[in-house]
């Protein structure tokens, strides 16, 4: 008798104050006890918890929630992530607990324990959304979203293999704004950078699905032209170009002209050219484009 009442004792020291959510339910669902932890959770008191019942409780649109009652009658116990649902309707996520035990009299019953995931979820999706804007940020140039040297030199690469493979041509262009320095001389380096910023937006505006945008570096891009003759390529260099100096821009409110000088190099009747040597052509072309400046040239 003393054993008995010295386990009747712990066992409702433990059910009143665990840190986690106790409900003693039957496997139907019906809810006998909830212990402080639970009201705490659900923003209810025992009572109402008992007479919601587990459907009140439990996120039923959860799909994980028919599995879990279906291992749990078949193994006599589960452990799964579930959502479930406070007073103020909002659903929170929990990590679930349950297993079915009979009494000294026959009677079955089940208990349920929750752990309430909600901070540890948000930081999880902090922890994620802070890899993904590191991913991001080790690709892209933070200024004007397009790829930056490192990532666009990968993809340089990539197409170099693909077209030996495929004895396919491609292109680059590489291009500057004219004048940039003076943009920011004489404006303001805030001015120089909505510059930059809708260049290359216009840029994307007239590029094929599959080209590729890069900075290059400072007011310098360089496009990739996957599977393009030199003529296209210089064709698309003098679509770019009219595009931008027949944008309207403003900086401060102050109407600005810019203009691109384009360096262009095509990758055809070279099949041992490196990425190295193919740039360096593109970047004599550039030089001597900007000669003249708001022209395409390429040898």
């Amino acid at each position: 008798m003393m054993d008995k009442l010295v386990k009747s004792e712990v066992y409702r020291f433990l059910f009143e104050n665990s840190n986690d959510a106790l409900l003693l339910t039957n496997p139907d669902g019906h809810v006998y006890r909830a212990n402080p932890a639970a009201c705490e959770m659900f923003q209810r008191s025992e009572e109402e918890i008992c007479t919601l019942g587990r459907s009140g409780l439990v996120d039923l649109s959860d799909p994980r929630l028919a599995p879990a009652l279906e291992e749990r009658a078949t193994k006599g116990r589960v452990r799964v992530e579930l959502n479930f649902i406070r007073k103020d309707s909002s659903v929170f996520p929990t990590e679930c607990a349950s297993a079915i035990f009979q009494d000294e009299i026959g009677d079955i019953w089940t208990v349920i324990i929750l752990r309430d995931m909600t901070s540890i979820k948000a930081a999880e999706d902090a922890s994620r959304r802070a890899q993904e804007e590191s991913n991001y940020f080790a690709m892209y140039d933070y200024l004007t979203g397009t790829l930056n040297r490192r990532a666009f030199m990968s993809k340089l690469h990539e197409e170099l293999s693909r077209s030996r493979r495929e004895a396919d041509p491609f292109s680059i262009l590489l291009l500057d704004i004219d004048h940039f320095k003076r943009i920011n001389d004489t404006m303001s380096h805030a001015c120089g950078d909505e510059v930059l910023k809708t260049v290359a937006s216009l840029l994307g505006e007239k590029l094929r699905p599959y080209d590729t945008l890069g900075r290059y570096g400072g007011d310098e891009f360089i496009i990739l032209l996957p599977k393009t003759t030199k003529q296209i390529a210089q064709e698309i260099g003098e679509r770019l170009r009219f595009h931008i100096v027949s944008s309207r821009m403003k900086c401060d409110h102050i109407p600005i002209s810019v203009s691109i000088s384009v360096g262009l190099a095509c990758c055809d009747n070279a099949p041992d050219e490196e990425v190295d040597a193919l740039i360096k052509r593109a970047d004599k072309n550039l030089y001597l484009a900007k000669q003249k400046r708001n022209t395409v040239f390429g040898l």
